[in-house]
């Protein structure tokens, strides 16, 4: 996992990651661990998502669109690389690279974006309920790119 400011790349620790926007980010962490969240009851759901060469871009663009949700967005990567650009409480994007065995929890209402490079990615996604996974668009950005 790597974290770091967008504007300047200099590197954050996930401390300060968690500090500057509330994100939670853990790396090498054991799919047990992870089920263990579900079956102690914090998550009362989970299902693995995939994304390949066959996800339509649509698909893809509207996770690369600046939004919140009202219920926290949990993931642990099972294979792949993806990206998470998400706001910080000064307003200024904050870049997460991860890869295989990495777990975050994006706070509820923060907003951020998601991108996947390579287009090989599978992932658990972790609910407290998926009526709070409903994207909440923010009006007043623009159309954006992974790089």
């Amino acid at each position: 996992m790597k974290i770091y400011e967008l504007e300047n790349l200099n590197p954050l620790t996930n401390s300060q990651l968690k500090e500057e926007t509330g994100v939670i980010a853990s790396s090498d962490i054991d799919l047990r661990e992870v089920m263990n969240l579900v079956s102690s009851g914090q998550y009362n759901s989970f299902d693995e998502v995939t994304i390949n060469e066959n996800t339509p871009d649509e698909t893809l663009g509207k996770f690369a669109k600046e939004h919140s949700h009202s219920d926290e967005e949990v993931r642990y990567f099972l294979s792949g690389q993806s990206i998470f650009d998400v706001r910080s409480y000064k307003d200024h994007w904050i870049r997460i690279e991860v890869e295989d065995k990495d777990f975050i929890t994006i706070p509820a209402n923060l907003f951020h974006r998601f991108f996947t490079p390579d287009k090989n990615v599978k992932a658990l996604r972790l609910f407290s309920g998926k009526e709070g996974w409903v994207p909440n668009y923010r009006e007043d950005t623009k159309d954006v790119s992974a790089v």
